[in-house]
């Protein structure tokens, strides 16, 4: 049951600025992009989710939600993305502000407030589940890791309970993130409900498109000045995960979608620095899908990384 023990690793006991974080959580990525943008030394902290860290008691002591990312300042503990971005903004206010200012138009704050409110997780499990509705998946969303993946789905509610036994102080939370996940299996399981949330995506990256046609794409961000904010930072993510879940064709990368300043747009923020130094190295991509690959396509998976690798020296 228990794949791995894990201890409080010795960074927690340092001084400065302390991110606990997952390289592939969607949560994680605008927080590092903030921090980055922003020119704030820190140190990360990537936590073992294959091997469930984040259940592991010293986890826990830091957040009893079991959820990433949090933030540590000495003593001061800081749970959830939105939480840490406005810590950020009001604690270091002699580094560059991401806050979107005064009088900024109020159809920006609507989206990046339905941002906010996606059901990132469903979104990306769904696809899993309903791949008939997806086009080509990217590193490290390949075939064997959405298995192995939705493997773990599969047995996370009885982990859970485990782990609320093992851990009695932590045992309500626990035990309530299990019936949790009980109840959103269900929902996932759905094909009309995954349908309504792409329908519902369509949507509002329609309003997205007509919004960045009144700007000039090329020499501003959202705000309509060469200002980057949090907003940019929360559409670049949302694009940045259905791309890799391979969705972009249908909201934005063929022709027939007529979204094409969404694509330019992403194209943009791709390029810009904070944003790639976010992203994990083709190496690091790598080790994860062989470590989350089961045995059978392993060797099959060896020759694509061959070839993966040897780009990434050819161009050194």
């Amino acid at each position: 049951m228990f794949e791995k023990r894990f201890k409080r690793p010795s960074v927690a006991n340092g001084d400065g600025l302390i991110l606990y974080c997952n390289q592939y959580s969607y949560y994680c990525h605008k927080v590092l992009q903030a921090l980055h943008e922003k020119g704030i030394r820190f140190t990360k902290y990537d936590i073992d989710v294959t091997n469930d860290e984040h259940f592991s008691e010293w986890f826990l002591e830091l957040n009893p939600r079991a959820e990433l990312p949090v933030l540590q300042n000495g003593l001061l503990i800081v749970p959830g993305s939105t939480r840490i971005l406005d810590y950020l903004e009001e604690n270091y206010p002699k580094h560059k502000s991401l806050r979107m200012p005064p009088g900024t138009d109020k159809q920006l704050l609507q989206f990046r407030q339905t941002i906010e409110s996606l059901p990132i997780g469903v979104i990306t499990i769904g696809s899993f589940l309903h791949p008939q509705h997806v086009g080509s998946p990217k590193f490290p969303f390949v075939l064997p890791v959405r298995q192995t993946i939705l493997a773990r789905e599969e047995t996370l509610s009885e982990r859970l309970r485990a782990y609320a036994t093992e851990y009695p102080a932590f045992a309500e939370v626990l035990l309530k993130k299990a019936d949790f996940h009980d109840r959103k299996r269900n929902i996932i399981a759905s094909e009309e409900y995954f349908c309504k949330l792409l329908d519902a995506l369509d949507a509002f990256l329609t309003g997205v498109e007509q919004y960045l046609a009144t700007i000039d794409i090329e020499a501003c961000w959202l705000i309509g000045t060469d200002t980057f904010t949090m907003v940019d930072i929360s559409l670049g993510t949302l694009l940045h995960r259905l791309y890799v879940l391979g969705l972009e064709d249908r909201f934005w990368g063929a022709p027939d979608k007529g979204r094409p300043n969404v694509g330019r747009y992403f194209t943009k923020l791709c390029a810009r620095e904070s944003f790639q130094s976010v992203l994990p190295s083709k190496v690091s991509i790598l080790r994860t899908v062989w470590i989350n690959t089961p045995p059978v396509y392993k060797a099959g998976l060896a020759a694509v990384s061959s070839v993966l690798i040897s780009s990434t020296l050819l161009k050194r």
